[in-house]
């Protein structure tokens, strides 16, 4: 019998992130640790950066295909400066520029015009639910579905 057929024996094929290195950015712990632990699920190489700082210096450091970003951040650098600044970095000769999906507990449409206006990719409500994670994973990553 061929491969595909052998592997759907076992269980659905894990579609995913194939090792793509992903960044999340946010204040809070519980809320990074689990959006880490869930992109790592997924099959992601998912690093975390606790404040805009940090991630300007993980970007600086190595390419990564989609950056989760917290508006709220503390610190010096909010999300939105840090949005226009990871889309206004050129990449690193063969990289792309990463997606960028804003993770908010912020309702409303405010949001969403700023994050729009800074160029982001795709949004997350928060508290996450895994259903919308995935959905913003087949609008940014060509590569999941």
């Amino acid at each position: 019998s061929s491969m595909p057929e052998r592997l759907a024996q076992r269980g659905p094929v894990r579609r995913g992130g194939a090792g793509r290195a992903v960044l999340v950015v946010d204040s809070v712990p519980i809320a990074r640790k689990f959006l880490v632990q869930r992109l790592a699920a997924l099959g992601y190489d998912a690093h975390a950066a606790e404040d805009g700082e940090r991630a300007m210096a993980a970007l600086q450091a190595r390419p990564f295909a989609i950056v989760f970003l917290e508006l709220e951040l503390s610190g010096g650098i909010d999300g939105l400066s840090l949005c226009v600044a990871v889309k206004q970095t050129p990449p690193a000769p063969g990289a792309k520029v990463p997606a960028v999906v804003i993770t908010t507990g912020e309702a409303g449409s405010m949001a969403r015009v700023r994050g729009t206006l800074a160029r982001c990719d795709a949004y997350l409500n928060k508290p996450l639910i895994e259903a919308d994670l995935v959905a913003a994973l087949g609008e940014v990553d060509p590569l999941f579905n």
